[in-house]
C-alpha cells in the first residue's frame, strides 16, 4: 500500500496514484491508501493501539508492506549565477597614434544574476508489515526537488525515481 502525507487530499491522491502506476508497471501489485483508508489526511498522530488495529486490518485485506512518504525539509535557497564576458573584435582600424592597423578587442561584461527557489527533501520509508513492528523498517530513500516549477511533472519525476530506487534496492516485483 503506497502513502503520501500531506495536507491536501488532492495531491495525495495524485502522488499515490503515480507511485502506484509506476510500481504496477514495473511487476509490483500496489494500491493507493485513498482506496483502502477512508481518511482525509495522515497529518494526526497514531496511537499504538490505532496503528496495530490498521496493520492487522491490511494483514487481513492482503497486504504485506506500507511505502509511506513524507515531505521532512523546504528550504529557501540563492544560487549565484556568474555573469559572462564576450569579446568582440572591431573591423581593422589604426592603433594609437596611428601607427598600428589591426584588430582591436572590445570587451563586455554581464552583471552577475542571483537565482531564488525552494528545495524540498522528500523521505520514503518502506515498512514490512508482516514482522515485529520494531524490525518492520525495510528502506529508505531520500530525494531532493530543487524548485519545483510544476508541481504535476515534479511528482511524476519522483514516482519514476522511487520506483527505481525501490525495485533495484529493496523489492522484488
Amino acid at each position: 500500500m503506497v502513502v503520501a502525507r500531506t495536507k491536501d487530499k488532492i495531491a495525495r491522491i495524485r502522488a499515490e496514484g503515480l507511485v502506484v502506476n509506476e510500481l504496477r508497471l514495473r511487476g509490483v501489485k500496489a494500491e493507493s491508501s485513498v482506496d483502502v483508508i477512508k481518511t482525509e489526511n495522515f497529518s494526526e498522530e497514531m496511537s499504538d493501539e490505532e496503528i496495530e488495529t490498521l496493520i492487522s486490518q491490511l494483514l487481513d485485506a492482503g497486504f504485506s508492506g506500507v511505502l509511506i512518504t513524507n515531505v521532512i525539509n523546504r528550504e529557501q535557497y540563492k544560487d549565484v549565477i556568474r555573469g559572462g564576458s564576450n569579446i568582440e573584435y572591431q573591423p581593422p582600424q589604426y592603433g594609437r597614434f596611428g601607427q598600428y592597423y589591426n584588430y582591436y578587442p572590445a570587451t563586455s561584461w554581464e552583471p552577475d544574476r542571483i537565482a531564488k527557489g525552494v528545495d524540498y527533501t522528500v523521505e520514503s520509508c518502506l515498512y514490512d508489515i508482516t514482522v515485529a513492528q520494531k524490525d518492520n523498517l525495510q528502506w529508505v530513500g531520500r530525494f531532493k526537488l530543487k524548485n519545483p516549477t510544476d508541481i504535476k511533472e515534479a511528482i511524476a519525476q519522483y514516482s519514476k525515481e522511487l520506483a527505481d530506487a525501490l525495485i533495484d534496492q529493496s523489492i522484488n516485483p
